[in-house]
């Protein structure tokens, strides 16, 4: 027991930064696209924003993908995407106070989505994926 504590403690602050990389990143761009209107203040507002589905949705994924690590997988990709789609769904519906199914013709949607799902893979694969090689 307190060599899976040890184990998990070693890897917390691999989690942490791999997750501030992710919401710093998804913030600067979605920053950049709103033409940069907010700054370097809107990077760390929207990093509030975007911490929230990334602590709900993507890192509990992340700990069951670490247990068989796997650097730059195409199916862990493909999995944080199916689960940012669904993340990004149900925060913007409650943001919005709506729950129709009109978000989903959006580009916005599906480019959020997909940035959020590349951002965190990416991240997740510099951190903590360090047992395999690229599959």
């Amino acid at each position: 027991m307190s060599q899976e504590v040890s184990e998990l403690s070693d890897v917390i602050p691999y989690y942490f930064f791999s997750l501030v990389s992710s919401c710093l990143s998804l913030s600067a761009v979605l920053v950049i696209f709103s033409l940069g209107t907010w700054g370097v203040l809107g990077i760390i507002v929207f990093s509030f924003y975007v911490v929230i589905p990334y602590l709900l949705f993507a890192v509990p994924v992340q700990v069951l993908f670490n247990k068989h690590p796997k650097k730059f997988s195409l199916i862990y990709f493909c999995l944080y995407n199916f689960f940012s789609l669904l993340a990004v769904f149900i925060y913007s519906s409650l943001l919005n106070f709506n729950f129709s199914m009109d978000i989903l013709t959006t580009k916005n949607y599906y480019a959020i989505s997909l940035l959020a799902a590349l951002f965190f893979w990416f991240w997740d694969s510099v951190f903590l994926q360090k047992k395999s090689s690229v599959s």
